[in-house]
């Protein structure tokens, strides 16, 4: 049963990586198809990060005390609303998209099921790309409502998936945190999610303002970038088995900051696109090294509120990212943010080296 609901668990957070895939592209698109500015668009995306980072914490911290299944239930549920609304047409349902509590959550959960979880978050993170870019390639023959028609229909499943697994973890009300110590070593995650927040978001909006590129021209490259991930993600699993997590993470990163440089100077859209699909897999894909790391320094009782606090960590800092890059696209500047976004990744990586150098994982 165990191996049964850890498939669940898998496929459940998972498949809304046809969300995120779909969405990387077309979002920003969406709202200015709305008639919002590229300034109010960050702005918008900017409250959405904090407000997603708001319920993640509080279902984090509910999920410890009381059980973490119906927290996750519940985020899934805010999701599936807020697109639903926004499908209406209503851009301030986006506000609150992003209450990916439910994603700490079931890592927990995961955690439960199975000794070499790390493997299991590998798989996780792996199949949530590849999906993503199935719903990269919807602007290519979807309109945006169709899209987010479908969004909603992901999340239901991704919310009817959790029903059926059986939990354990009964719940730990004491509210102190006795890994505090360990969690404030990943503060390192304020800078990464500053800087992401700089471009990450808006990165389709560059491309179409600095190439004059649609998002149907913008759709192969998005895909090719997710497929890129999806493979290299479970790589760095097998990497850090080997070398360890921290060289893996550091490593990994130092060569995807060095093009991020260069990026915003490429001479075309082909180089461009080029730059982009190998920086985003250098750098994305030793997330299920880094949860695993988050996971393994805190106590079982203390891991919902553990990954919710790094999340909110880098969450309140990246969502004043997109009002600045929203700022500086607005008045024709598109290099700056990633300059900006490249120093800020590089202290960071310098930061997490000498917080995590002795640690064996």
């Amino acid at each position: 049963m165990t191996k049964y609901e850890s498939f669940l668990l898998v496929i459940s957070s998972s498949i809304f990586g046809i969300s995120m895939g779909a969405n990387t592209i077309i979002m920003s698109l969406y709202l200015l198809s709305l008639g919002l500015s590229p300034l109010t668009i960050g702005e918008l995306l900017s409250g959405s990060i904090i407000i997603g980072a708001l319920i993640s914490l509080t279902l984090s911290f509910l999920g410890d005390m009381y059980g973490r299944k119906k927290f996750s239930i519940i985020s899934r549920g805010i999701s599936t609303l807020s697109i639903f609304f926004l499908f209406l047409g209503y851009p301030l349902a986006y506000l609150f998209y992003q209450s990916w509590g439910s994603g700490s959550l079931i890592m927990s959960l995961l955690a439960e099921k199975s000794e070499s979880f790390q493997r299991l978050l590998g798989v996780r993170q792996s199949l949530s790309i590849l999906l993503s870019v199935a719903g990269s390639l919807f602007p290519l023959v979807l309109t945006y409502k169709e899209i987010l028609l479908i969004e909603v229909v992901v999340n239901l499943i991704s919310l009817l998936l959790l029903i059926p697994v059986k939990e354990s973890y009964k719940g730990y009300r004491n509210i102190a945190l006795k890994s505090l110590g360990t969690i404030g070593k990943f503060s390192t995650e304020a800078l990464i999610g500053l800087g992401a927040g700089l471009v990450i978001p808006l990165m389709s909006l560059w491309f179409n303002l600095r190439f004059g590129v649609t998002s149907s021209q913008m759709s192969p490259v998005f895909a090719i970038a997710e497929l890129t991930l999806a493979f290299s993600t479970y790589f760095s699993v097998i990497i850090a088995e080997k070398i360890g997590g921290v060289k893996t993470i550091v490593y990994l990163h130092a060569t995807a900051i060095a093009l991020l440089f260069l990026l915003p100077f490429s001479p075309s859209f082909i180089i461009g696109s080029i730059i982009f699909v190998t920086r985003n897999a250098l750098m994305n894909m030793t997330s299920p090294v880094f949860q695993a790391m988050v996971l393994k320094l805190v106590p079982e009782n203390e891991r919902g509120r553990a990954n919710g606090i790094v999340n909110l960590m880098s969450s309140i800092p990246r969502a004043f990212g997109p009002s600045i890059g929203g700022f500086y696209f607005n008045i024709g500047n598109y290099v700056l943010p990633f300059i900006i976004t490249g120093s800020l990744y590089s202290l960071a990586t310098v930061l997490f080296f000498l917080f995590f150098r002795n640690v064996r994982n």
